[in-house]
């Protein structure tokens, strides 16, 4: 579906999905650093989460921040900076003598990725062309396979070199912010992002739609919920509740990883055909019938199954919703992006000590009940917003 016959730079979008997931193989390897500051550090498992907490914190309360900011004073070169500036803060945090110095590391990083993701974004949408949900979800699968690669890299690297071994988490971002900076007067030629300012002066886009747009954010951050709340507690729910090994407990999550990049890919594809708004809404909708199905069931095999489904339709919705947000303000396309990246990935790893709390007290399945019957709510706001208006 064609609106402007702009051709997709695809070279290009690969370049920066490229770019994503090697900014976020930082991001997705600190957990597996968590075991080695609570040895060297002498620290107790809610002091270690505060890391995790700190880096999300500072990544949702500065990527809007970002994102307005580019919007007055777009920088594709703050790309490459803050690839470097992620990578260092979670490989200095190795070296930090004291846990504090190492969280206020780690918290660094996140400023980093709150500065990556709207100029990545607001890249990716001038790339697009005219498969903008396409392009998107293909930015969507680059942090996904950061995050699915970061633990591998990390794992090795402190099983060889120990704690001091985050120094090699810097080497990913720092060649591809290399390479980046090469790349950067062909990836921006004839990039020229509207400010604010100037955007205002024509209505050819149309005005601000600031209520269909916080309702798309709730959306969202329910949607983010649910799957920092699936990636934390599935594994536990494989062993406590449906009596498997660890092995099997970590199987479960690599099968709903795959089904998330999938689903990425096929909801980009899907909607630049039937409609942004179509595939959110039948997404959410499908998945308020899967997910709860987890519930019910006690054998292990049939809970597999149920997690690609679940994981298609998780994923599917995202890169439509972020150009549904960029649509919804195309006068702040880069305060759109920071918000709803901001709340795609990072806003649930906030809410999972909420989850841990129930999970302790009232048991997991009554974490993941709550996780389950989100999807009504992300369905029933999808239905409340209005189509992107073609242009």
């Amino acid at each position: 579906m064609r609106r402007n016959g702009v051709v997709m730079k695809t070279r290009f979008v690969w370049f920066l999905t490229v770019a994503h997931a090697s900014a976020d193989i930082n991001q997705g390897s600190i957990p597996v650093l968590l075991p080695f500051f609570i040895a060297a550090h002498h620290l107790s498992y809610t002091a270690a989460a505060a890391i995790v907490f700190g880096v999300n914190i500072v990544s949702t309360v500065f990527q809007p921040l970002f994102g307005y900011m580019s919007d007055r004073w777009s920088r594709p070169w703050l790309i490459p900076v803050s690839m470097v500036v992620i990578g260092l803060g979670v490989s200095f945090a190795g070296f930090a003598p004291t846990y504090r110095i190492g969280v206020a590391s780690v918290m660094v990083s996140g400023l980093g990725i709150a500065a990556f993701h709207p100029e990545g974004a607001r890249l990716m949408n001038y790339l697009a062309g005219d498969k903008k949900a396409t392009a998107m979800s293909f930015f969507g699968i680059g942090g996904q396979l950061g995050f699915a690669v970061g633990p591998l890299i990390a794992t090795a690297a402190l099983f060889w070199w120990g704690l001091k071994g985050t120094a090699c988490l810097i080497v990913p971002p720092a060649v591809m912010a290399g390479l980046f900076l090469y790349m950067l007067p062909r990836l921006t030629t004839g990039y020229e992002p509207k400010t604010a300012s100037r955007s205002r002066e024509t209505d050819q886009e149309g005005p601000d739609r600031w209520p269909a747009f916080i309702c798309l954010a709730i959306a969202l951050l329910s949607r983010s919920v649910m799957f920092y709340g699936l990636n934390t507690f599935l594994p536990l729910f494989w062993i406590h509740v449906l009596h498997q090994s660890r092995a099997r407990g970590g199987s479960a999550l690599t099968v709903l990883l795959v089904a998330l990049m999938a689903g990425n890919f096929l909801g980009g594809r899907s909607a630049d055909r039937v409609g942004l708004r179509a595939v959110t809404v039948i997404s959410f909708l499908l998945l308020s019938a899967f997910l709860p199905l987890l519930l019910v069931t006690s054998n292990p095999l049939v809970a597999t199954l149920f997690l690609v489904p679940i994981g298609l339709l998780l994923s599917a919705p995202f890169g439509p919703m972020v150009v549904l947000g960029q649509s919804y303000l195309p006068h702040r396309v880069g305060l759109a992006s920071g918000i709803t990246l901001g709340l795609a990935f990072s806003f649930g790893g906030l809410t999972t000590p909420l989850l841990g709390w129930i999970a302790d007290y009232h048991g997991l399945r009554a974490a993941i009940g709550v996780v389950a019957f989100m999807p009504m709510l992300s369905a029933v706001l999808s239905l409340m917003l209005p189509a992107q208006k073609n242009r």
